[in-house]
């Protein structure tokens, strides 16, 4: 098949390699559900209003995100000093042997 002989979107979300990578049991956007096919778990029906969420929940996991955030940064940057010290004291090493 030639990307010219794809007419509509739903073909060529339909061909594999072409198309974004999606959840299991999702199905790209125009193309219909195969009967007996049960939506991702999460996921509201077509035509249902959206799922209600804690604002207070959200702001807790939004806090939790940040924070977890922070401390790959801090470890990040510890990584990097360790590695600088370490390169410092072979750069020393090989200063001698010269």
């Amino acid at each position: 098949m030639r990307f010219q002989d794809i007419a509509l979107e739903g073909d060529f979300l339909k061909i594999r390699e072409l198309a974004p990578t999606m959840a299991p049991g999702a199905t790209a956007p125009g193309v219909a559900p195969t009967p007996g096919m049960t939506p991702p778990p999460g996921t509201a029906p077509p035509g249902a209003a959206p799922l209600a969420t804690d604002p207070a929940a959200a702001s807790k996991m939004a806090a939790a995100q940040a924070k977890d955030m922070m401390d790959r940064k801090k470890q990040l940057q510890d990584q990097i000093k360790d590695t600088e010290a370490q390169l410092n004291d072979l750069r020393k090493q090989l200063a001698t042997m010269q």
